[in-house]
């Protein structure tokens, strides 16, 4: 039984792809903690980063004698995660498990049921609950008293009422990266072309249903930090670490245009040097803003298109029309930045008619780089319901082995697909020779040479052009 002094142990299971990322919903959770109570001991592995074998990791695990284990979990690395939970209980045995992230807050019964050596799902937004948590452990207070919760009693499986969201995010501390290994951490190409990178959150919830979209953590309530408190962590960041580039990992950077625009000017205002890119959405950009983030630094957009036929567009609820789309991308090359289009197959009645529809489409919007995915049903999405209750002609395909999906950035994983008039056999040969042959063409070479300006130019796109080719296609 944990002493007043709690140890809490944080760790990312291992992964495949080879430019893991910053886990900030845990760096995240480890401020907290550390800001609500010194005493709290927290210890961090990231065995994706460091490419830990489970050997290694049960190593690691047994050092730091935790009391309280507090595991990411993420559908598509499902048996990672698992297997995580079982190194940690065999390690450790009188430790409380916790698992949080999006694929326990989707399917918390289901994830208690399947992995006896956990004793709790944390569903939704982590900091608070696991504050909570580590504080009725210590009191041997009820778990039923702590909301955003699933856990066993009596051959039962619990669900406390939903967690409240966290309404002022500026009141949340800055995520404790000092905690993880920065040094194994690579923003994945194109983003990247100075470095060292960071990632930044400043915003949480998403208000737009698109239907493929997964919300169990930060749900559909958007809510932002202040503009002044983003150029805080950025400064931080830059005076710290010496960062050069920033990513924003917000779903929609632009979703509130006035306060994007506020954040640029508040970049301007204190003369922060930075180069820094986001992904948003078409309909969420106009000429005045695009300069303004120029003018503070961005260089790079990402836009989720996801198909160029309007019927899939609307078949998916994704909210903009395809005259948006392209409106959107001549604007943005018109000011001067590089612009990513992210696109998928194998939607709700696409076909190869309705696939033509997007590539002629990516052909007339001449991105930069392009990202052409398989969807992926990701359990507590909308589209997974709908195809469970027959909504669609198609039927969710559970891939038997772990596949290199082409367009994931995990890699090799555990893939739900959807397969309606099209194979994921077939998806994935399509899904391939689109992400070969735009990298590969005649034509976006001779562009891409055009934009090189410096030899630090070039670096970037040959080194953003093959890692992509590599991760897209498999």
């Amino acid at each position: 039984m944990p002493s007043l002094k709690s140890k809490i142990l944080l760790v990312n299971p291992p992964g495949e792809f080879k430019t893991p990322v910053l886990p900030l919903g845990l760096a995240s959770i480890a401020a907290y903690l550390k800001d609500k109570d010194k005493n709290i001991e927290i210890a961090v592995i990231d065995a994706w980063a460091e490419d830990l074998g489970f050997e290694e990791l049960k190593n690691r695990v047994s050092q730091t004698r935790a009391d309280i284990i507090g595991i990411y979990m993420i559908s598509p690395l499902y048996d990672k995660g698992k297997k995580t939970i079982e190194v940690c209980r065999k390690t450790l045995p009188n430790s409380l498990i916790i698992a949080g992230g999006p694929h326990p807050s989707a399917l918390p019964q289901e994830t208690l049921k399947d992995i006896p050596q956990l004793d709790i799902c944390a569903i939704g937004e982590g900091e608070v609950t696991m504050y909570e948590l580590v504080r009725a452990v210590e009191k041997k207070s009820l778990l039923s008293e702590i909301d955003g919760i699933a856990f066993r009693k009596d051959n039962e499986i619990i669900i406390t009422k939903p967690r409240a969201l966290i309404k002022k995010l500026d009141d949340l501390p800055f995520p404790a990266r000092e905690l993880f290994p920065l040094e194994k951490y690579k923003i994945h190409p194109p983003y990247g072309r100075k470095n060292p990178s960071f990632t930044i959150l400043n915003s949480r919830g998403c208000p737009f249903q698109c239907a493929y979209c997964s919300k169990g953590v930060y749900q559909d309530a958007y809510r932002a930090r202040s503009p002044e408190k983003v150029c805080d962590e950025i400064e931080g960041l830059i005076k710290k670490y010496g960062a050069k580039e920033i990513q924003f990992y917000d779903d929609d950077f632009t979703l509130d245009m006035r306060r994007a625009e506020k954040i640029c000017d508040e970049i301007l205002r204190r003369g922060i040097k930075i180069y820094w890119s986001c992904i948003t959405r078409v309909d969420l950009v106009n000429e005045n803003l695009l300069k303004k983030m120029k003018k503070a630094g961005c260089w790079l957009i990402a836009y989720g298109v996801e198909s160029g036929n309007q019927k899939i567009l609307d078949a998916i609820n994704k909210g903009f029309t395809v005259k948006q789309i392209i409106s959107a991308f001549e604007a943005t090359k018109r000011i001067g930045l590089t612009t990513v289009c992210y696109f998928m197959i194998g939607l709700p009645g696409d076909t190869k008619e309705t696939i033509r529809d997007t590539l002629d489409l990516v052909k007339k919007i001449r991105p930069d780089f392009i990202s052409c995915s398989i969807l992926i049903a990701y359990p507590g999405s909308r589209l997974f319901k709908l195809i469970q209750q027959g909504k669609y002609q198609g039927k969710l395909r559970i891939l038997t082995k772990r596949e290199n999906l082409a367009g994931s950035y995990f890699g090799k994983g555990n893939y739900t697909v959807f397969e309606d008039n099209l194979t994921f056999e077939e998806l994935r040969r399509i899904a391939q020779k689109t992400n070969r042959e735009f990298y590969l063409r005649p034509g976006y070479i001779f562009q891409t040479l055009k934009n090189i300006r410096s030899f630090s130019n070039l670096r970037h796109y040959l080194r953003g052009g093959l890692e992509m080719v590599k991760s897209l296609i498999g």
